[in-house]
């Protein structure tokens, strides 16, 4: 165990000793820690097996791969953005979905669709479950990815670092639709490994992967990159690669009109636009209510407008930062900016999370800060992140997941309490939290 570990944890049953009054030992709020995440991952699992007959169906979102899979491997990627196309293969096994209109659109680049090419050889469900089974793989080797650099997280055995991931809401949506968040997940952890080692080319290439979910790896970038020639390059040179790579496999006349494409699909209800109330992002928060119908058009420029200031913000603090740890805590901050500001984030795509939690809980057992204060300024936006039936309210019951981007909106400005002050002085010196 490390030493600031240690100090962490000796800081803790040192806070909660009190003469005259009757104290709870650490390792039972350890142990109510783990039943809750068992009965959290419990409730997930449960939910998924309740709609396993709509995912035979072919309702989830994992349907789009896998007929951009398919078409590949028929040899047909210059008709990949073709409705036709897409509902020709979609009609051989989905034709049972009540919740659709017609065929669900394939909009993401084409590099992506050839790692599904080979999933399309098996049946559907099949598919299904390999994909599954792909981002549990994926999820472990996040947790043993992020373990290894983060001392201060070390000493947790890795089955709670499981439990902890599987209990998070987003993992588990993604899960539930098939989708690609846990694979971007996985890419940002790398190249958040690489810029931790010094090494800010490579943190641009894995990060220029990613660009297959282009409206949270470009905002990345920016901050990230903002007078990083280096890492900025990187991504570059990997997002170009990705981009000529997609042109090659549907042609340029199509690679031409992609954008005119993603945009007529990305506004259509029932196909691939997402309606705001469910956006945990900026743009559902403003324009997610029925008061804003009228006036939807000037509230998205004025969203359009705080993205780019609050990227700029999030840019210049991160390139201020001194040191280690506050250099980690704003790299936290440039992931929850990207998911602010996406256009079309879902739930699914909060899976990035996990990186600023890890970098947060890191932070506050690293010894660095009093823990009473870190808990108060740095944990508490993050607890109703972390309540799954929270989750389950606003998503089921009431449909306004852009009531999450409050709580992303208060933890961004707690994380920039402690590292705004610290920014401003030369030596990157500890400010206390006051």
């Amino acid at each position: 165990m490390s030493t600031g570990t240690i100090a962490g944890y000796n800081r803790l049953t040192r806070n909660n000793k009190h003469p005259g009054t009757t104290q709870i030992p650490f390792r039972s709020y350890r142990a109510i820690g783990r039943l809750f995440l068992v009965l959290v991952v419990g409730i997930h699992a449960f939910f998924l097996w309740n709609v396993r007959e709509r995912i035979a169906k072919a309702d989830p979102d994992f349907t789009a791969f896998y007929t951009a899979g398919t078409l590949l491997r028929e040899g047909r990627g210059h008709e990949l953005y073709k409705a036709g196309a897409q509902e020709e293969v979609q009609q051989q096994f989905a034709t049972d979905s009540d919740i659709r209109r017609g065929p669900l659109p394939y909009i993401h680049p084409a590099f992506e669709a050839l790692l599904f090419a080979p999933l399309s050889f098996l049946a559907y469900p099949a598919a299904f479950l390999v994909w599954e089974a792909l981002n549990l793989g994926m999820l472990v080797a996040v947790s043993l990815l992020l373990r290894s650099r983060l001392g201060s997280l070390r000493p947790v055995p890795p089955l709670e670092w499981m439990l902890a991931l599987l209990a998070f809401f987003p993992v588990f949506t993604n899960f539930l639709q098939g989708q690609d968040a846990i694979l971007l997940l996985l890419l940002l952890v790398l190249s958040f490994r690489a810029l931790d080692s010094n090494s800010p080319f490579a943190a641009g290439c894995w990060l220029g992967l990613g660009v297959f979910r282009y409206h949270l790896v470009v905002p990345l970038a920016l901050i990230l990159g903002w007078r990083h020639r280096r890492m900025f390059s990187g991504f570059a040179a990997s997002g170009s690669a990705a981009v000529l790579l997609s042109f090659a496999i549907v042609g340029w006349q199509a690679a031409l009109l992609y954008p005119a494409y993603v945009l007529h699909w990305t506004t259509m209800p029932f196909f691939g636009k997402m309606p705001p109330s469910l956006m945990p992002n900026l743009l559902g928060l403003i324009t997610g209510w029925p008061f804003a119908e009228a006036t939807r058009g000037t509230l998205q420029v004025g969203v359009l407008a705080v993205s780019v200031l609050l990227l700029m913000f999030i840019a210049i603090m991160r390139n201020r930062a001194n040191g280690r740890n506050f250099l980690n805590l704003t790299f936290a901050c440039a992931v929850i900016t990207a998911v602010l500001v996406g256009y079309n984030t879902g739930s699914y795509d909060l899976s990035l999370l996990v990186l600023p939690l890890a970098l947060v809980a890191d932070y506050c057992l690293g010894g660095s800060v009093g823990l009473p204060e870190a808990t108060r300024r740095l944990v508490l936006p993050a607890v109703p992140l972390l309540v799954s039936p929270l989750w389950f309210l606003l998503w089921r019951q009431w449909e306004r997941m852009n009531l999450m981007a409050i709580f992303l909106l208060w933890w961004l400005y707690a994380i920039g309490r402690v590292t705004l002050p610290v920014a401003e002085k030369p030596g990157g010196s500890v400010a206390p939290l006051t």
